[in-house]
């Protein structure tokens, strides 16, 4: 039993994105560090400004670590990526593949595992439940 074509994968975000969002996290960090030092003599506005600016800086890199999403297509599993949790689901930990809503308002993808929990497959669109069911039930 293979998958339905190639292997493909469904990204929320293209994979530069979250390297250039560290990439400007860290030039804000940098241009707070520089406000606080050219802010001599230091006043409390000026000072609380730049602290805010310097925590908006290294939440930038922090959340950057933790952004990749999304859900990949392998020949025997569905890997759901969410920031650093990783979930395999195999055919067989699989009940049934659903979309959100009924119609022409689904936006996203379900898997409802055996043990009865929804599992939104990030990124893949309500068009691709066909190919996915297909892939479910081993059929080319």
């Amino acid at each position: 039993m293979s998958a339905p074509g190639p292997a493909r994968e469904w990204l929320m975000q293209p994979r530069w994105l979250p390297a250039m969002r560290a990439a400007i996290g860290v030039a804000v960090v940098l241009s707070a560090v520089a406000a606080l030092a050219l802010a001599w003599p230091w006043r409390v506005v000026e000072v609380v400004l730049a602290l805010l600016w310097l925590g908006y800086g290294v939440f930038l890199v922090w959340a950057s670590r933790r952004e990749r999403s999304g859900t990949r297509l392998e020949q025997d599993a569905l890997v759901v990526t969410a920031g650093r949790e990783v979930e395999r689901l195999t055919r067989a930990d699989i009940l049934d593949l659903r979309t959100d809503q009924p119609g022409e308002r689904a936006w996203r993808v379900q898997a409802v595992h055996r043990d009865g929990r929804l599992i939104t497959l990030l990124a893949v669109p309500p068009g691709e439940l066909d190919r996915l069911r297909r892939w479910h039930v081993g059929a080319g």
